[in-house]
């Protein structure tokens, strides 16, 4: 089961787990109750009472959210960087926010599809009960935020890395959709790939 778990995380998530610690006597030390732990509790809880195809429905569709929440902070990331090297370097001002603007242009109307089309597949799915789905979910976000706001975050606004933001926006743009088309394939189709590739167990 918690093979199944690390299969459907995205990098992004990876900070949110932990190994366990234990002592020199090989007793395991008891951690502090967190956001990040009380999350991967009631997952793993939640998980051992379902089938392994209703896991694998779960997963898919959980992971799908947690691509479409990364991609808005993404794009709130780098809307607030952006908006500091206009203010900081007036030579590429203009540049730089036509260029976010366009660059939000290409992702926005795919990451509102995504996010309807997983509202859609939950709504339709007959695997769990959406009311655990939704708790679950809030668990989860609440673990991001908990494990996000741990990192600490310096904006550089020199020209030299106000020019690499701008000129990195070709790569993000193209990254970012074709992760949000992946979101787009019926879970059922990614549940097919995941076994063709001896993953879904």
């Amino acid at each position: 089961m918690k093979a199944l778990m690390k299969i459907f995380l995205i990098p992004l998530l990876t900070a949110l787990f932990a190994l366990p610690a234990y002592a020199e006597d090989e007793k395991e030390i008891k951690q502090e109750e967190t956001p990040v732990t009380k999350w991967i509790a009631a997952e793993e809880r939640f998980l051992d009472s379902l089938p392994l195809e209703n896991r694998q429905v779960y997963m898919v569709l959980r992971n799908k959210h947690d691509v479409i929440r990364t991609v808005r902070v993404v794009i709130k990331e780098i809307d607030n960087a952006q908006k500091l090297c206009a203010k900081e370097n007036e030579e590429i001002r203009d540049e730089i926010t036509t260029r976010f603007k366009e660059w939000k242009k290409s992702v926005k109307p795919i990451l509102d599809e995504a996010e309807s089309f997983l509202a859609t597949e939950l709504k339709e799915q007959k695997a769990f009960y959406r009311t655990d789905y939704s708790h679950l979910i809030k668990l989860n976000d609440k673990a991001y935020e908990y494990s996000n706001e741990r990192i600490v975050k310096k904006p550089v606004t020199t020209l030299e890395a106000c020019q690499k933001l701008l000129n990195s926006m070709n790569k993000s743009e193209d990254q970012l959709v074709d992760l949000l088309q992946t979101t787009l394939l019926p879970e059922e189709v990614v549940r097919t790939r995941l076994r063709r590739e001896g993953k879904g167990s």
